[in-house]
Formats: structure tokens, sequence, C-alpha cells
């Protein structure tokens, strides 16, 4: 299964970096392979993640050892990644108020 990241996402990806280089005496590397192992398990197993709060459609799949998760829908044949979440309660509202549209957007201009 194809695994796509929304431009919903791009604030998230943004945070966790800036959380990591300002807590340098975390290990980024780690994260980074958490993240990538996180994307492989989704690719296999779409459902993996449990429902997010009162959503249908979006899901949570959790960044191994770190304070990260992966909000995803799936759609067609794509997991479509709406944000990385702080599952400290840091940001994330706004990405999942544009996912729906973004999606919309994009599903119209598949072949």
């Amino acid at each position: 299964m194809k695994l796509r990241y929304l431009g919903t996402s791009e604030a998230g990806l943004a945070w966790m970096r800036k959380y990591y280089r300002d807590h340098p005496q975390l290990n980024v590397q780690k994260a980074i392979s958490s993240l990538v192992g996180a994307e492989s398990v989704l690719q296999d197993n779409p459902f993996a993640g449990s429902k997010y709060e009162d959503s249908r459609l979006v899901r949570a799949y959790p960044i191994h050892d770190t304070a990260f998760s992966l909000l995803y829908t799936v759609a067609a044949d794509t997991i479509w990644i709406i944000d990385v979440h702080d599952q400290r309660g840091y940001r994330s509202a706004e990405a999942l108020r544009h996912f729906t549209a973004e999606l919309r957007n994009r599903m119209q201009h598949l072949p």
C-alpha cells in the first residue's frame, strides 16, 4: 500500500525536528528509525492504528520510543498521513481541520 504525507503534516514534521533539535540529549537517529518503522508497519497493516478520538476516519499510530504518533486515514490504496502528532497535546488540531479539504482535492485529481 502507498503511503503519502499530506501538506497538513508539514507543521508536525517541522515540530518534531525542532523538538529533537532543541533537546540534543535525545537520540534523533533512533527517532528517525522509529518513524521509518511506523511507516513500514502501516504499509503492511493500514489499520494497525487505533481510532483517533471521536473520528471514524482518522487513526493514530505511535512512533515507538517518541512522544509522537502518526495521524492518518486510509483511502483507496493509499495511507494519507494527516499529521505527526505530539501526544503530549502540542498542536495538531489545525491539521485535522484542513486534512479533509486536501484529501478531497487529491482524490479528485487521481486518474
